[in-house]
């Protein structure tokens, strides 16, 4: 499927939402505790399921081709996990082989992580050492996909990927991406989405460069604001 076709199945699916938080309007806050002028409920269209299973679909070509080493998917909750169980079934189908499903739980504050992992435990389809694959539906900041990866690893698995529908891009999730030894792979970006929202007018010029200014220095937007990352964070 063309990204064009695929960026305009979310924005059609009115996922996407910018606030013109210069003129007052509140910013979002992300489950990172940071702060910033757009969401994309990606999570939300677990409720159009023709839609989702597509992009995850897609998703699941690229993975095949990208990590063919992967032994299970790991879904964080909560966006992880619908698109996480639809992948495993679309890699069983491209690899012919079983590809177990788990959960995350506990992957939003960093340090002293109570790992919960449903569907590991004493399970003889993951062995020790066994390469993971954690998902999340989109990936702002990164802290929550690392975080399941160091809860997988904690517990003697191997993670070398992560995979989302949507990535954000910026520069301080590139960052911790890399810090935490992760390749990401994605479906498209939100700078890519970005385009096509200007392309089809889907949103005014104003909240498309408000966003991409955002995208360019995530923090550096939130001081300039008078903004402070929340240690409890949580989408709103």
């Amino acid at each position: 499927m063309e990204i064009e076709k695929i960026a305009l199945m979310i924005l059609e699916a009115k996922t996407v939402e910018i606030r013109d938080v210069d003129s007052g309007e509140e910013p979002f806050l992300y489950a990172s505790g940071n702060w910033g002028p757009g969401y994309i409920t990606i999570k939300n269209l677990v409720g159009r399921k023709q839609i989702i299973k597509s992009l995850v679909h897609e998703l699941a070509v690229k993975i095949a081709k990208k990590a063919p080493h992967i032994d299970f998917v790991a879904g964080n909750i909560t966006g992880g996990v619908i698109p996480g169980w639809l992948l495993s079934e679309d890699l069983e189908k491209i690899w012919r082989k079983t590809v177990p499903f788990v959960y995350i739980r506990e992957t939003r504050k960093k340090g002293g992580l109570r790992e919960l992992i449903t569907g590991i435990s004493n399970n003889p389809e993951i062995p020790s050492g066994a390469n993971g694959l954690v998902v999340e539906e989109l990936v702002n900041f990164a802290e929550t996909i690392c975080n399941g990866a160091e809860a997988l690893r904690e517990e003697g698995y191997t993670v070398t990927h992560a995979t989302t529908i949507l990535f954000y891009n910026n520069p301080e999730s590139i960052r911790t991406l890399k810090e935490y030894k992760i390749d990401m792979i994605y479906l498209l970006t939100l700078p890519v989405l970005l385009e096509v929202a200007e392309r089809h007018h889907t949103h005014s010029q104003k909240a498309i460069d408000g966003f991409r200014e955002f995208l360019v220095d995530p923090l550096g937007w939130q001081a300039k604001r008078g903004l402070k990352p929340v240690e409890e964070g949580g989408t709103r």
